[in-house]
């Protein structure tokens, strides 16, 4: 499986209101993406470390900002992991991200 999808990189940032209140701010970038399935190496890899990989995405590296999370498919995701290929993209592994929906 190696197929073009969108994606929606995802920050959440954290500020302080007038009153000491906490408010969440969610900065949304969707960007296309090659998606393909984790190599068994790298499922087992991931696995000794406690995560159950999913997908792994390429994305253009200008387009990726260090975010922790994405959403595909309607579901959201946790990246564990990342690699800068030689080719201008980055991969980034995907875990699925228990308790939230899109």
């Amino acid at each position: 499986m190696n197929q073009a999808a969108k994606i929606t990189l995802i920050t959440t940032e954290y500020t302080q209101d007038d009153l000491g209140e906490w408010i969440e701010t969610r900065k949304e970038s969707t960007v296309f993406a090659y998606v393909s399935s984790v190599t068994m190496s790298e499922f087992y890899e991931a696995g000794l470390q406690g995560f159950k990989p999913e997908f792994r995405f390429s994305v253009w590296m200008s387009e990726y900002d260090e975010q922790e999370v994405l959403e595909y498919n309607d579901k959201v995701y946790t990246i564990y992991r990342t690699y800068m290929r030689d080719d201008g993209r980055i991969e980034l592994y995907v875990t699925e991200k228990k308790g939230e929906e899109a």
